[in-house]
């Protein structure tokens, strides 16, 4: 595995850093979001939860990135919430489980994208320009 942190200065703090590693989210995602599009299963909407998605600075990169609507519960641990609706239809509080969900589902917000298709193609244009960089560099470091 290689990883490379591309664009630095001298001037570049911690912040910076952390940021960059917020950002690579969203990035990440996207291309998965690609090769779902490549499956013919295009996202119209993403739904997530975690703990790292309380940080509103990444979900809203998230959506801008992506272009699409994403959904964060106000309660972001859901796993166990997941387990609960799974025991509820196996006991027979509920006839299936599209119907636990919705009975047992928290509310939450939503962040709609808030940057023009300019800025997002450039961004996604330089991530791949970075991942570029790191793949050239694992080819050479082999040869």
């Amino acid at each position: 595995a290689r990883g490379s942190l591309t664009g630095l200065s001298f001037a570049a703090q911690k912040a910076h850093i952390i940021r960059a590693a917020l950002e690579s989210m969203a990035y990440q995602t996207a291309d998965l979001r690609d090769a779902f599009d490549a499956d013919g299963v295009p996202w119209a909407r993403l739904r997530i939860d975690g703990g790292m998605t309380s940080n509103a600075f990444m979900t809203q990169d998230l959506a801008d990135i992506l272009n699409i609507t994403v959904d964060r519960p106000d309660d972001v641990e859901t796993t166990a919430r997941g387990a609960a609706m799974l025991a509820a239809v196996g006991a027979g509080l509920y006839p299936d489980l599209p119907t636990a969900a919705t009975a047992m589902r928290s509310s939450g917000t939503s962040f709609t994208p808030q940057i023009d298709a300019s800025t997002r193609a450039n961004r996604l244009d330089g991530w791949a320009k970075a991942l570029a960089t790191v793949r050239d560099a694992s080819h050479q470091s082999k040869a």
